[in-house]
């Protein structure tokens, strides 16, 4: 089965189950986890599609969940944060893209006299 590892983005060929301790070998990044799970949702509750799943704070962390799928990794990694969705928003009605601000500037700029 290949896949993608939520950290690096790496393609992964995987002939088996994922144990527990599987990690991704680019990257070093834990494949047992909510991050590379077929049921991971950042909308539902708990972000898992799973009703009867137990509550797993940290995850991007191994952890021991039976109801663990293999998915892809790759559709969870935030690349860009609040300035790509800004200028993905902005393409959609013609403006240009935003530079990144360096909060320094933006205090000192509060100080100015």
């Amino acid at each position: 089965m290949a896949t993608t590892c939520y950290g690096c983005g790496a393609t992964l060929r995987m002939d088996g189950p994922v144990g527990r301790r599987t990690t991704c070998p680019e990257c070093d990044a834990d494949l047992h986890c909510c991050m590379n799970c077929r049921h991971y949702d950042e909308s539902a509750a708990h972000q898992c599609r799973e009703p009867q799943v137990d509550h797993v704070v940290d995850k991007d962390a191994s952890n021991a969940c039976d109801l663990f799928q293999l998915g892809d990794g790759a559709s969870r990694r935030r690349q860009g944060g609040k300035a790509a969705a800004r200028n993905a928003l902005g393409a959609l009605f013609g403006e240009a893209p935003r530079e990144e601000e360096d909060p320094r500037d933006a205090l000192e700029a509060l100080f100015r006299k």
